[in-house]
């Protein structure tokens, strides 16, 4: 997976290195803060995470605790520090009749629920980074599954349904005062989008399609700024043969999105902010978000079984001051660099509740690295958010 390689559009073995690291189960027109001119250590970043979840979590029950008093999670969020959310959507997902959208529960992270949790969100004063996964299903380098409803579409037909669904998503979000500040195209789109028609050995099909959604993303709001998120950050050779390929194809894009887990990567956050000023300096005019980080600060599940982060690879400490402390890291590390926007947390609330998973039927793997304790408190790691 670490293998260098030189462009080559026909290479089959290029899907090794795109392969994903690991399967993971405003007001309208508001304009994205301008790059700060303050000195590195005093810079304001952008602090969030992932709460796509949240109405699962709440539906069954799932309590968050702040001060040793239960509060609504937006809440406890905003005040620790968070000042931006990202949410994930599916096109359909629950739907008893189609697989995968079987395997997710209804009603969650369907447009439904993303409107809902986007207007919790700006009115805690929170800023918005929508993800389309262009799919019913979670999706990664693994697997792209397309939507049940484009399953038979032809080429040109799937590329207007990108733009039809990615235009009326953010025409639904502006209507109701939650336009996001920032769209990406996808979730960890190295091996590419919308598979077989838009995978990486198709570039020129792939690139088409990120562009039809780019171009809904212009035509509804041109105030958002558009991500392509990969993962395996602190790869220089992965990203520098992506975003080549973007620009061979005149790929409309703002932000360079990385998955950067201490876990999957092995990478100190010294060798990510190195890699981090590499690959931005060969892309003049982008900027970078860290779309998502994690750490676990216990080595097992309530269950006594580890969770998908098994370790924290170069950091030993598995506790709540180990988490803080690298989270102090990455904060200073991001704002050493003023083209790193910020970062997104993941996964900050999929809290312990009985019955609930990464899928129906599946375990909750990330209850040991989010940002509440077993029981719904808020941990130490908020500590490092205040800025």
């Amino acid at each position: 997976m670490k293998r260098k390689f030189i462009l080559h559009l026909g290479a089959v073995l290029l899907f090794c290195l795109l392969s994903a690291c690991g399967t993971k189960p405003q007001e309208s027109g508001t304009t994205p803060p301008e790059e700060s001119t303050t000195p590195g250590d005093l810079r304001k970043i952008l602090i969030g995470g992932d709460i796509s979840e949240l109405t699962y979590v709440e539906q069954n029950g799932g309590k968050y605790y702040m001060d040793g008093r239960a509060q609504d999670c937006i809440s406890i969020l905003k005040q620790g520090g968070f000042n931006i959310v990202r949410l994930r959507l599916y096109n359909d997902p629950g739907n008893p009749d189609f697989t995968p959208s079987c395997r997710l529960p209804k009603g969650i992270e369907d447009e439904a629920d993303i409107l809902s949790l986007a207007k919790r969100a700006k009115a805690a004063g929170m800023q918005i980074q929508l993800s389309f996964h262009y799919s019913d299903y979670w999706t990664n380098g693994g697997r792209q599954d397309k939507p049940h409803e484009w399953a038979t579409l032809d080429y040109p037909a799937l590329k207007q349904a990108v733009y039809d669904y990615t235009f009326k998503v953010m025409k639904d979000m502006a209507a109701q005062g939650t336009s996001p500040e920032y769209v990406s195209l996808g979730n960890e789109i190295q091996a590419g989008i919308l598979f077989p028609d838009g995978k990486y050995d198709k570039p020129a099909q792939m690139c088409e399609l990120l562009n039809a959604g780019a171009r809904a993303v212009r035509a509804a709001d041109p105030a958002s700024k558009i991500i392509l998120h990969l993962d395996d950050g602190g790869n220089v050779d992965k990203y520098n043969w992506f975003f080549d390929l973007m620009k061979t194809y005149n790929v409309d894009y703002d932000v360079i999105g990385t998955s950067y887990y201490p876990y999957w990567t092995k990478k100190t956050v010294q060798e990510f902010t190195s890699f981090a000023t590499t690959v931005l300096e060969r892309y003049p005019g982008k900027t970078m978000m860290v779309m998502e980080t994690g750490y676990a600060w216990n080595p097992t599940r309530p269950n006594g079984y580890a969770g998908q982060l098994k370790d924290n690879g170069p950091y030993a400490d598995m506790t709540k001051q180990g988490q803080k402390a690298f989270m102090e890291q990455l904060i200073a590390g991001i704002r050493s660099n003023q083209r790193i926007l910020g970062f997104l947390y993941w996964d900050p609330i999929f809290i312990d509740v009985p019955g609930i998973g990464w899928e129906l039927g599946g375990e909750n793997v990330v209850s040991n690295t989010t940002l509440f304790d077993f029981q719904g408190n808020a941990l130490p790691v908020f500590e490092a958010f205040k800025q």
